[in-house]
């Protein structure tokens, strides 16, 4: 059966046909099932209308109040909720496109009053009070970072009170247009390996995020400062109590203070200092800055020691074998030469022999036995030159070379005893170990300056380096003189007895006096070694002054100071002489008036 749907669509080909070629058309009536269509049978498919209620059906409500679904018409919001004549009002639900969306109250078509919102872009959310869409009120902002905000917002901004809670800080304190503002205290984490934290503490007033004003920042190491900043800087009147001991109290610029010192200078009448042994002398010690005036600041650790030009070994000797084995290094000074350290102390040196005067007497003794033996040798000798004035050159030689061989400690004429090199002490031969004396204590100073009372130089401690390479240098210079020619032995003696010839007591002075002088001698060089067993060596000698206030003050570790000491030996006493009766020439003539009238009687 031909349905009315396909004679409709072959009209336009029959009344396009001639009439030869028409065919003809029989109409009958079609019953009344044949002008229904077939039934489509469709599949009902449910539609989800709310994320709360995936499976809920809720239509937009009739005349706009009551609970329902809106799908704007630019298909970028959606809003599930309650409606109140046509407009958002209780608590509903707007979903955004790009996902971000809030939950919570509306009124009158607008985001007001407590709810929650998620922010796709930053993936921050807030949970709090809202006013017209915006962030308004008290809040708890959660950022990815597991950092979290609870306070007070305005217009979408931290503003007022609140409390920042990050990994690395914790902050509760005043806020303005999401700044840190006013009153605040701001706590850091520990010290971490890549230095985004230090473990400060600050306690004080900001603006625009960086501290500003009256203000305390207690650091991790315990260092403190109370006074004023500026721009996140020590800036204005500040007092700073610094780890190490250092204390400044003062006026401070850009994070430093105006004053600051930079060097260290000994306070010194003359240049260089002379001092001598076994006498205590005082260092005073300034801190000042570039412009040479003194900074009162207050602990600076500084430390006093002196040191001794340093000699380099020569290769083949002893000392330089052993080198490498010291750990003290030389020191550059400024002075075109490296020194290495000399114990410096300030402990009282024990005198522990003769002193001072007992030794003089000492020497004056000997001096006075030195003379009456000269005074005796002169006698026997006028006595036998008148005995024997044939035999002068003879006897003369004969002397001579006997007190040659005297004086080199040998005595051939065998009834004589042999001279001793050196006359004995009470010193002991054996050298013990004595423990280096401690050392000057490190000073800290008062307003800028440190004193240092009673300070000695110390002897010097066995093998120490500088002096045994100058005894080896001494050495090599005798044996490259003793190279050189000697005057033969004869020929000054002949020369001598030429001489003494013509004058008999000429010879004995001349004799004697040789004599006695290489014996002073004798006595001067082991008075002189005695005198370094107990003090130090005379010479030349350099005092360092370093700064060591550990750890260094704002970073900074001021210029030494180096000075020049000439050590001499002690002064020699003047003796007191002693007064004898005045010559009274009145009472002279007077007796001498007398004495004549006596005789003219």
């Amino acid at each position: 059966m031909t349905s009315v749907l396909a004679l409709y669509r072959n009209h336009d080909a029959l009344m396009n046909m001639s009439s030869n070629q028409q065919p003809t058309l029989i109409l009958r009536r079609l019953s009344v099932d044949e002008y229904v269509l077939p039934k489509i049978h469709t599949k009902k498919i449910k539609r989800v209308n709310s994320e709360r209620k995936p499976f809920s059906v809720n239509p937009f409500p009739k005349l706009g109040t009551g609970h329902g679904v809106y799908v704007f018409e630019n298909q970028y919001f959606r809003y599930e909720g309650e409606w109140v004549k046509g407009k958002k009002h209780g608590f509903g639900k707007l979903l955004l496109k790009d996902g971000t969306y809030y939950e919570g109250q509306f009124n009158q078509g607008e985001i007001t009053g407590t709810g929650f919102k998620f922010f796709s872009e930053t993936k921050c959310k807030y949970k709090g009070q809202f006013l017209k869409g915006e962030m308004h009120g008290r809040g708890i902002m959660e950022f990815p970072d597991s950092s979290e905000y609870e306070g007070n917002f305005v217009h979408n901004r931290k503003n007022g009170y609140g409390v920042m809670r990050t990994p690395l800080t914790q902050y509760d304190g005043g806020y303005q247009g999401n700044m840190r503002h006013g009153e605040g205290r701001m706590v850091y984490a520990p010290m971490r390996y890549d230095k985004t934290s230090n473990g400060d503490r600050y306690e004080g007033y900001w603006v625009a995020d960086k501290r500003h004003g009256p203000g305390v920042l207690h650091c991790a190491d315990g260092s403190i400062f109370d006074g004023n900043f500026d721009n996140d800087e020590f800036h204005g009147h500040g007092l700073y109590r610094h780890i190490s001991g250092v204390i400044y109290d003062g006026m401070w610029l850009k994070g430093f203070p105006a004053k600051m010192a930079s060097k260290l200078h000994i306070v010194v009448e003359n240049t260089p200092m002379v001092i001598r042994q076994g006498t205590p002398f005082t260092i005073t010690v300034q801190c000042l800055n570039d412009e040479n005036d003194v900074v009162g600041d207050e602990g600076r650790e500084i430390q006093i020691t002196a040191g001794f030009k340093y000699y380099q070994p020569s290769k083949g000797s002893a000392l330089f074998d052993m080198i490498e084995d010291v750990e003290d290094k030389p020191i550059d000074t400024p002075f075109g030469y490296q020194v290495v350290h000399y114990p410096l102390t300030n402990q009282e040196q024990e005198n522990d022999g003769p002193s001072e005067e007992d030794e003089e007497q000492e020497l004056s003794q000997s001096q006075t036995q030195l003379d009456l033996k000269e005074d005796e040798d002169e006698n026997q000798n006028n006595k036998e030159e008148e005995i024997k004035e044939g035999e002068d050159g003879e006897k003369l030689a004969e002397n001579e070379k006997q007190d040659d061989e005297k004086e080199d400690g040998v005595d051939n004429s065998g009834g004589g005893v042999e001279e001793p090199d050196e006359i004995p002490n009470n010193t002991t031969t054996e050298t013990e170990s004595v423990p280096l004396p401690p050392p000057v204590p490190n000073c800290r100073s008062e307003e800028g300056v440190c004193v240092w009372n009673e300070v000695y130089l110390a002897p010097a401690p066995p093998m120490y380096r500088p002096f045994v390479a100058m005894e080896e240098a001494e050495n090599d210079k005798k044996s490259s003189s003793r190279g050189k020619p000697a005057i033969n032995k004869d020929d000054r003696r002949s020369s001598i007895g030429n001489i003494d010839r013509r004058g008999s007591v000429n010879k004995g002075k001349t004799y004697t006096a040789t004599k006695s002088n290489s014996i002073l001698d004798k006595m001067r060089r082991q008075k002189e070694k005695a005198l370094e067993e107990k003090y130090a060596k005379t010479g030349e000698y350099v005092l360092m002054v370093h700064d060591v206030t550990n750890p260094p003050f704002l970073g900074r570790t001021i210029e030494p100071a180096f000075l020049l000491l000439k050590l001499k030996r002690p002064e020699a006493k003047k003796r007191a002489k002693k007064e004898g009766k005045k010559w009274d020439t009145s009472q002279h003539i007077r007796r001498s008036m007398v004495a004549t009238e006596g005789l003219e009687d």
